[in-house]
């Protein structure tokens, strides 16, 4: 049996009563269904609370800590009245005014408007999407006629950059070092060292801002990244940046390289410990290119010499409400919430000038506050039943009151709860668990659902790209020389190779193209350094192969033309994935004479949508098409509307005149989609290939307890004409299919089609 994670003397006495004579883990069938209808019933309770309920004292509390917490303390209670009482231990010290109550039976009458309200203001949620803590997030939650202090950028990063030429060091291993610390708070919020190796063309080789070990100590300590240098590596960037909201020092930055001798030797670096300049200067020779933060060199406690950087987010204080609806002081929800239990709480609170006013407690806070203080949230694994079953909570009261595609995802959300607590029970360790939570995430369809964990990462991936290609697993791009171009995989470790698409497709979000790439971009993964054994088909001979994973300093992609080309007399290729806006404009009067031209988009753009304004012939006009929910009701109940945006596009000039061809397949998604809802809606081009990804939207992301990070789309896209996008994404005008044969010979054949459509009549 696991080491309970509750401080017992911080427990009421009924509590300590109850865990006195239950176990921690039921050991029976009735016992795991009595355990998850009392969790089903705290999560409800959760969310309704967390999300909803405005009283003060439920936003003084660790809502984490409070989900991992309540999870272990209603899960041993043996009926439904020991869940009550359990239920009200935990809430009413921070939602007064709920009531929790048997179904069927009605609950005591309680007045919410004081008899002279003169003085007083009204204190409700408002969720503009849903603040989740995510730096950079667009997302904003507040409560009326409470002050809410903001990153005056936005929460995005504050970063200080330096950096040299890569010439001298090709095909070595270089490290960065320097001593970091931070004052930070709250999810999300950290520090962080990066290094990054810049290829030819604006192509990144290699980056690692660990994103993985963030940092939050508040103690000088020594941080390293290690790197190889690509033989054609153009230059070496790195420093140090402040993720969200707090407070980050760096200071005795060094970078390395390593010699044939096997010693690390100095790279000359411009003012390493920012001992060139003054004090509350801008740090000298670094550039600090990120607004909304304020960079300075400091007296304050450097780790060595005089002085070293800080970093801090600048602020802003919003007062006023984030739209106009809201509920109103006698707005209650009853809901029912299992285990023969209902709720009633209070959506909206009077406030004097010092607190909501609610009915008095019998509970008090202290003692809550207390046990959650106790409680490490850095120390936790979900090798703890209670991290588990709390994370399931959270994460699934995120999208049952704020995922904006479940009117076209058909989903029994509410099974959903109940299996993945089955599946938290069961689970033996946190790895185990990883795959619960992938599952809860793939059952909502949206491509950008995913969840991450550094221990659980699949790092290791095979040498080599496949697709699914006249229904067999194509070898398309290879790195080692026992597996070719044109080679079929038959078999992986003993499964066929169909089936291990599909099995990994069953933790992958979204629709079934973009399902399908993950699976494919994913195919054979797992820990490097294992050896997957294949079956290969192979000019008609069966080979059996053996190859070993390996963790990739850059991503595998199949061999495209450069990033603009003259393709035949008068017909010009542009590789969106690749060409900066810069390089496009530069050439943007050769594009606008050609005859033809050919748009590549199969993967990601470069910050250069604005080709479209050189392919519209009036001024954009869909305002309404990207959507942020306006939540005020749980449930998705009587939605308060949408903050609707748009991109407003002008006309540019030149125009781009000739016949124009857009590529594109299942891999495009987001940006891209929304790059090419335009060449849809406008209708400034064929679209030839695949249906896009279909997702979009500004993902939301957050952490859970146990190091987890869930992403998610917190925004509703549809298309420029009200239609549905999600799950369609943009569908070609002209269907392209690649073949085995010309994946052997090394065509192109999406482009061949275009330059087709394009020499037609010619």
């Amino acid at each position: 049996m696991k080491q309970s994670i509750l401080c017992s003397r911080h427990l009421p006495a009924l509590s300590l009563a109850l865990l006195a004579v239950g176990a921690l883990a039921p050991s029976s069938a009735s016992q795991a269904d009595r355990a998850i209808e009392n969790v089903r019933a705290f999560a409800k309770l959760y969310g309704y609370v967390r999300f909803f309920h405005p009283a003060d004292e439920a936003s003084a509390i660790d809502w984490e800590k409070f989900a991992v917490y309540g999870a272990e303390r209603v899960k041993i209670a043996r009926s439904s009245d020991e869940l009550r009482t359990t239920l009200e231990e935990l809430l009413l010290p921070i939602a007064p005014a709920a009531q929790i109550y048997p179904t069927g039976e009605p609950p005591e009458p309680v007045s919410l408007v004081p008899v002279d309200t003169s003085g007083l203001k009204l204190v409700a949620w408002q969720h503009l999407g849903v603040d989740m803590g995510s730096p950079g997030s667009i997302y904003r939650s507040k409560r009326l006629n409470r002050t809410l202090e903001v990153a005056a950028g936005g929460r995005g990063f504050g970063t200080v950059t330096n950096g040299v030429g890569a010439e001298a060091y090709q095909g070595k291993r270089v490290k960065l070092r320097a001593w970091v610390r931070t004052e930070v708070m709250g999810t999300g919020n950290q520090g962080r060292l990066w290094l990054r190796v810049d290829l030819p063309g604006g192509r990144m080789g290699f980056l690692d801002n660990m994103s993985d070990r963030p940092i939050t100590s508040s103690e000088w300590a020594a941080y390293e990244i290690e790197a190889a240098v690509a033989d054609d590596a153009v230059a070496i960037a790195f420093g140090c940046f402040l993720l969200g909201e707090g407070r980050v020092w760096a200071d005795d930055f060094e970078l390395l390289v390593l010699d044939e001798d096997g010693g690390w030797q100095p790279i000359e670096i411009s003012n390493p410990g920012f001992e060139e300049g003054e004090k509350d200067g801008k740090p000298r020779e670094w550039l600090t290119p990120t607004p909304g933060y304020s960079y300075r060199v400091t007296s304050e406690s450097p780790h060595s010499g005089d002085l070293a950087v800080l970093i801090q987010n600048e602020t802003l204080v919003l007062s006023g409400p984030l739209f106009d609806a809201h509920p109103e002081v006698h707005e209650v929800i009853e809901k029912e919430i299992g285990a023969g239990l209902s709720c009633r709480v209070p959506l909206a609170l009077n406030s004097d000038s010092v607190r909501t006013l609610s009915p008095a407690s019998e509970y008090p806070l202290a003692p809550l506050l207390a046990a959650l203080d106790a409680i490490d949230l850095e120390t936790l694994t979900a090798d703890d039943e209670a991290v588990r079953l709390g994370d399931v909570v959270i994460a699934w009261n995120v999208f049952q009151h704020f995922y904006p595609y479940f009117d076209v995802v058909d989903v029994d959300w509410d099974a959903e709860l109940m299996s993945s607590l089955q599946a938290a029970l069961s689970d033996e360790n946190g790895e185990d668990f990883f795959y619960t939570l992938s599952r809860l995430v793939a059952n909502v369809r949206d491509g950008h659902g995913n969840v991450f964990h550094p221990d659980y990462s699949q790092r290791g991936r095979l040498p080599f790209l496949v697709d699914w290609i006249e229904g067999r697993v194509l070898v398309t791009f290879s790195r080692d020389a026992a597996v070719r171009r044109g080679d079929i995989i038959g078999q992986i470790d003993g499964i066929d190779a169909e089936q291990a698409l599909r099995d990994s497709e069953r933790y992958v979000s979204g629709s079934r193209q973009w399902r399908r790439y993950r699976a494919l971009q994913a195919f054979g993964a797992g820990e490097a350094g294992t050896r997957a054994d294949l079956l290969i088909e192979r000019g008609g001979e069966i080979l059996e192969v053996q190859i070993e994973r390996r963790e990739l300093q850059e991503p595998l992609s199949e061999p495209r033309r450069d990033n603009i080309e003259l393709l035949q007399e008068g017909i010009y290729y542009v590789n969106l994935s690749r060409a900066e806006m810069s390089e496009i404009s530069e050439r943007i009067e050769e594009l606008a004479a050609a005859r033809g031209v050919v748009f590549d988009l199969r993967g990601y753009p470069r910050g250069n949508h604005g080709v479209i304004s050189h392919l519209l012939e009036s001024a954009d006009t869909s305002a309404a098409w990207m959507q942020v929910p306006q939540v005020v009701y749980p449930d998705h109940d009587r939605p308060a509307g949408f903050d609707n945006r748009g991109w407003g596009l002008p006309v540019l000039e030149p125009h781009i005149g000739g016949k124009v061809v857009f590529l594109s397949d299942g891999r495009a998604i987001s940006y891209a989609e929304s790059f090419m809802s335009f060449i849809e809606h406008y209708k400034l081009a064929e679209i030839v290939g695949q249906p896009t990804a279909g997702t979009n939207g500004n993902v939301n992301p957050f952490t859970l307890p146990g190091g987890f990070r869930i992403t998610w789309t917190g925004m509703k896209v549809v298309k420029h004409d009200g239609s549905q996008h999600h799950l369609i994404g943009i569908l070609p005008t002209v269907l392209a299919e690649r073949t085995i044969q010309g994946v052997i010979e090394g065509r192109d054949e999406f482009l061949e089609r275009a330059l087709e459509i394009l020499n037609q009549g010619s």
